[in-house]
């Protein structure tokens, strides 16, 4: 049973929701709100482990890391032609003032459709905040439009981190702890 925390523990608390922003840092930054159940990340592994005779059961020095992933999955309530675009890859904006989408043609996904990064701002009891970042994220599984009375549409992303293709074993990404969220993000949630 835990009887006491320290300053730490608590500190390092994560509160409230998370401000998300698509390509952070870059000339195409764009801050992805209004938002519903704030952000999601997870970085995942596949270890495999290496049989050999007289193995017992799982042996340290012997597993290998055969693939690893990252996600960053967020719900927004803008139903911009923008954001329906962002989620199927490829999609083309079929007019000048980009007020009609049509669907990809079939075949190689183009560099256009991969985003720089998704970068994710979450608060600390300390006032720090946790900066995490993916890189060469896309959503790859659609979309699904829905009006219901009393209700508003929700666009459900599922940003997949993907390895450059010059870099096959480079960062897929990062998490950091920041004093201070930057002027865009602190900008970004006062205005939400």
């Amino acid at each position: 049973m835990v009887t006491n925390l320290t300053k730490q523990q608590i500190e390092s608390i994560q509160i409230d929701e998370s401000v998300i922003f698509l390509d952070y840092g870059e000339t195409t930054e764009r801050f992805l709100a209004p938002t519903r159940g704030g952000g999601e990340f997870a970085a995942t592994v596949t270890v495999r482990d290496i049989e050999f005779d007289g193995r017992h059961g799982k042996t340290a020095g012997t597993q290998v890391i055969e693939e690893q992933g990252a996600s960053i999955k967020v719900t927004t309530l803008c139903m911009s032609q923008e954001n329906l675009a962002r989620a199927i890859p490829g999609c083309t904006v079929s007019d000048a003032e980009g007020n009609a989408i049509t669907n990809p043609k079939t075949g190689i996904i183009p560099d256009s459709a991969y985003l720089k990064n998704i970068t994710m701002f979450a608060k600390l009891i300390s006032g720090k905040y946790k900066k995490i970042t993916i890189f060469n994220p896309m959503h790859e599984t659609g979309f699904t439009a829905k009006a219901v009375q009393k209700a508003e549409g929700e666009l459900a992303f599922e940003f997949l981190a993907h390895y450059a293709h010059t870099d096959l074993d480079g960062t897929l990404w990062k998490v950091e702890e920041i004093t201070q969220a930057p002027a865009q993000a602190a900008a970004a949630a006062a205005a939400g």
